[in-house]
């Protein structure tokens, strides 16, 4: 048997406690959740506490920590903090997440779960096997301080410009999704250098609140392969927001049909821009694990 005091780390004071947590994940988007109706959470900030969880080698590993907590205005509330500890207030991914874990330990619920977020109130609807639909909203574009809008194009850093070295940026407009996102649609997305454009255009002072950065390369009208570089997160396998955002953008620009399959590194996201302005995201919500997570909180 260790001795208690055998890791150094640890005070002898410190008090030790657990969460019953589960791991899921949507095209490889991975979430830790936390259901704050059966467990109160521990007594230190949200933000440390999404930090630690989301930590891939201390913690539990994930690109976001979900809270299942009450609502007035729907069925559950869903909060969304980044691996960085700061909060989002939609995640077309983590949504049908929280959908699943829902339908898995609640079941008395039919097939449309009322989900409140930080972007409002979001619909979701069970399909088939382990596909489920989300209700996004309607899209608006991102206005800033230099009147982006739809049709415009967001000024590149110059490295990445056609002829500079890079990969050719074709278009670049800015749409809300219910998350902020700069699209960029370039000639050659295995080329694009996302870990280093990403930071520098999430941080960039025309975003005062930061923003998601979806790079694509159109294929088809209906087909679009992409990466995304999330704020709070970083690169990420899939972003639901931004498969939204780069099918507004591209219909925007003539690339995209409103019914199009948007391919990322972890999965395939169907969208459905119909004409009623409203957005539909379609993909997989699958539950992983559940465990609990023994740390000194």
């Amino acid at each position: 048997m260790v001795p208690q005091d055998a890791n150094p780390s640890r005070s002898r004071t410190s008090r030790s406690s657990s969460l019953r947590f589960f791991k899921l994940q949507g095209a490889g988007n991975d979430f830790v959740l936390l259901d704050t109706l059966q467990q109160p959470l521990p007594l230190e900030d949200t933000v440390a506490l999404a930090r630690r969880l989301c930590d891939r080698r201390f913690g539990v590993g994930g690109d976001g920590l979900l809270l299942v907590e009450p609502s007035l205005l729907a069925d559950y509330r869903m909060r969304i903090l980044n691996a960085d500890g700061s909060e989002a207030t939609m995640c077309g991914n983590g949504i049908r997440c929280f959908a699943r874990y829902l339908w898995e330990y609640y079941p008395l619920h039919g097939d449309c779960l009322v989900i409140e977020a930080g972007a409002g109130i979001r619909r979701v609807y069970r399909t088939e096997g382990e596909l489920l639909t989300v209700e996004m909203g309607s899209p608006h574009p991102l206005t800033l301080s230099h009147g982006v809008g739809e049709g415009s194009s967001y000024p590149s850093p110059t490295a990445w410009e056609r002829g500079s070295g890079g990969e050719g940026i074709l278009h670049s407009p800015a749409v809300d999704t219910g998350a902020p996102h700069l699209v960029l649609f370039v000639e050659n997305l295995a080329e694009f250098p996302l870990e280093t454009a990403g930071p520098e255009l999430e941080h960039h002072p025309d975003f005062p609140d930061r923003v998601n950065v979806s790079v694509a390369q159109v294929e088809r009208s209906d087909f679009a392969r992409a990466r995304v570089w999330e704020r709070g997160a970083g690169a990420t396998l899939a972003c639901g927001t931004g498969a939204c955002a780069i099918v507004v953008a591209g219909v925007w620009a003539g690339l995209l049909a409103r019914n199009a399959t948007v391919q990322m590194p972890g999965g395939a996201l169907q969208v459905e821009w119909r004409e009623d302005g409203t957005l539909w995201l379609t993909g997989d919500a699958v539950l992983v694990l559940e465990g609990v997570w023994r740390d000194r909180l």
